[in-house]
């Protein structure tokens, strides 16, 4: 039983400590600044353990805006590195633009890198 409040008592303890407004960073995981990191992650081959969460979240947010953005019409061979590799040369390419939110910023990227052809 002690061993068991012991736990308790510790895991009560870690999560506070988690929580607390001290405890968290005061960097903006929304901006691009931040999820950059793991853009760029992506891009190498293998991607570094530490970056596989972030890397993945990349990823993702650049997968689900190709599919439901229409106005980007993407190459008949297009991959998920080559979008990636895409949002995150426009990004570097608008460094004053890192504070901003990455799913606007990469939409932006996206719309930009890959325009559907005016009919």
């Amino acid at each position: 039983m002690k061993l068991a409040r012991r736990w308790a008592v510790t895991l009560t303890i870690a999560l506070a400590a988690l929580t607390s407004p001290g405890a968290r960073s005061q960097q903006d995981t929304n901006s691009a600044n931040y999820i950059m990191l793991g853009c760029e992650a992506f891009l190498v081959d293998p991607i570094p353990t530490s970056k596989l969460l972030i890397a993945g979240v990349c990823a993702g947010i650049i997968d689900t805006l190709q599919a439901v953005k229409p106005n980007i019409c993407l190459p008949a061979i297009s991959t998920r590195r080559l979008l990636v590799r895409g949002v995150v040369t426009y990004i570097n390419n608008n460094p004053a633009r890192l504070h901003e939110n990455f799913i606007d910023l990469a939409g932006e990227a996206l719309e930009q890198t890959w325009p559907c052809a005016k009919q």
